[in-house]
């Protein structure tokens, strides 16, 4: 899932492993760089093509609004807004005074353009406020209306995204109008890209506070062994982060015996589940779906797979998430139970397994550990312990794109679901992953039901007070036709060395760490 902006007097372009400069920009010799480890090459940072590093787009292009903790919506290029009664009048006033790294200005007919480039095409009809597009009006130099023919309730959340929302200078483009380069109105500007990283330096037309140190230099570093040895040997300073360079619970335990390193472990924004295919027959039997949920110990899994380093959950989102749910119980381990429910289901024990109507319980797991790294271990933990309950299962590992063909066509008994986190849930994931009419592509679906369709499409379409009532049906639903098995909800892990004085983590996982970093020297 997800990713962005550029220039003036020539930002030359180039291919994705190509590399650009940016003129007049000389780093600052007495000062320290921020040097962070990505697993792979930035990219070009095309706003408008799903093809770069989402992280990287942070630190150089500016959203509307930006996405706060729990979910609070922040004033970035746009000082304020106001949203109409009907929620169908979307008016922002633009912050005055703000220049892309280029020196070009910023104002309502540039926003305007930008906005122009994306909001109505049928590319990026997945965006409510996209596909709901009537009109995009300026009012004066720094007033910005956006006019839709349905109301959006998650309209203002979508204008914190990462890939299209952002901005781009207008001189950034060519004569057909394709981005040439990543010039934005952020605190850093690109001075170097290519398949071994990235650089950049201070954006000195920047509107916010001016970063703490000169430059960040993104290094390329695709193997977590080496990442983990360059941050003790002080080549790199942060690691982590699923999206920037992921860092394994177990070697996040093994590192907080290190005085060199300090590890951040902070609450997530993304659970998983197991989700059980819409098109399996054995699944359709809401007994052997319930006598899943029973068989599963998720703070055994939580303590050997993840280290302590994630929360058990019986919730389809964390708690940060607005709009999550009310939380759920964790339900305990209960073979006697599980057996009980598929007894009553009509199935019988046919030695160690079940049978019913002469088919056996033989359900198959389909995993893939380039998509979800450590979900072999977890697959066959709870192998273990279905098979304690008599429920055998096959574990199928894939590549990431024999993953990607089979999860669309459920091409599978039972796989692993993870949520996309914020800024994009609860309406990301629901729309998405639960609405049988919305191609959610290589995504697949968590689950799927002509009776669930109605109660997700109604909640996505309330607002107001009424939201939260709405977006609760959806979850009691769920709950009581037992129709996903949530498991855990893993913590944000990064690293740093000790030149690093203080580390502050941004309220996404889409984001970059750099804004209230502090380096020592």
């Amino acid at each position: 899932m997800v990713e962005f902006n550029r220039r003036e007097a020539l930002l030359a372009a180039a291919s994705v492993t190509g590399v650009f400069m940016l003129p007049g920009i000389v780093l600052a010799a007495d000062r320290d760089a921020l040097t962070i480890a990505i697993s792979a090459e930035t990219g070009n940072l095309d706003l408008l093509q799903n093809i770069s590093g989402l992280n990287t787009y942070t630190l150089v292009f500016d959203p509307l609004i930006r996405y706060g903790e729990g979910g609070s919506l922040e004033p970035a290029l746009a000082e304020s807004w106001t949203v109409s009664e009907d929620e169908k009048t979307l008016s922002f006033n633009l912050r005055q005074g703000v220049k892309f790294s280029d020196g070009t200005d910023f104002d309502a007919k540039v926003a305007k353009w930008n906005l122009d480039r994306w909001m109505g095409k049928p590319d990026f009809s997945w965006i409510g406020v996209s596909d709901a597009l009537e009109s995009i009006e300026t009012d004066g130099t720094h007033g910005l209306i956006i006019k839709l023919k349905q109301a959006v309730p998650a309209a203002l959340l979508e204008l914190t995204i990462v890939r299209p929302v952002r901005f781009l200078s207008p001189n950034a483009v060519d004569a057909d109008g394709k981005q040439t380069s990543p010039v934005g109105t952020g605190p850093w500007a690109i001075t170097q890209n290519d398949n071994a990283g990235t650089t950049l330096v201070i954006n000195q037309h920047y509107w916010g506070d001016k970063p703490s140190f000169a430059s960040i230099v993104l290094k390329v570093v695709p193997d977590e062994l080496s990442r983990s040895n360059g941050l003790r040997a002080g080549d790199l300073d942060v690691i982590g982060g699923d999206w920037v360079s992921p860092l394994s619970p177990r070697r996040a335990r093994a590192m907080q015996k290190s005085d060199d390193v300090s590890v951040v472990a902070e609450e997530g924004t993304t659970a998983i589940s197991l989700a059980f295919s819409p098109k399996s027959a054995l699944l359709g039997d809401q007994g052997v779906r319930e006598a899943i949920k029973l068989s599963v110990e998720r703070n055994a899994i939580v303590k050997i797979l993840y280290e302590g380093f994630a929360d058990p959950t019986n919730n389809v989102f964390p708690g940060v998430i607005p709009d999550g749910g009310a939380r759920n119980a964790i339900p305990a381990r209960d073979v006697a139970a599980a057996k009980t429910k598929l007894e009553n289901a009509g199935w019988s024990q046919s030695g160690k397994g079940w049978s019913k109507d002469g088919k056996d319980l033989e359900l198959e797991l389909l995993i893939s550990e380039e998509s979800l790294p450590g979900s072999r271990r977890l697959a066959e933990m709870l192998q273990g312990q279905l098979s304690e309950t008599g429920i055998m299962v096959k574990v199928s590992s894939v590549d990431n794109a024999t993953l990607h063909e089979r999860r669309p066509e459920f091409s599978y008994d039972l796989a692993f679901m993870v949520t996309y986190g914020a800024p994009y849930d609860p309406h990301g994931t629901l729309a998405n992953l639960f609405l049988s009419d919305v191609d959610s592509g290589p995504d697949g679906k968590i689950y799927m039901h002509d009776d669930l369709d109605p109660i997700v499409r109604t909640a996505l379409e309330t607002g107001g007070d009424a939201r939260t009532a709405a977006m609760q049906k959806i979850y009691d639903w769920l709950n009581a036709n037992a129709a996903v098995c949530p498991l855990v909800a893993p913590k944000r892990l990064w690293a740093h060395n000790n030149n690093v004085s203080t580390f502050v983590l941004p309220a996404t996982d889409y984001d970059m760490p750099s804004q209230g970093i502090v380096l020592k020297n």
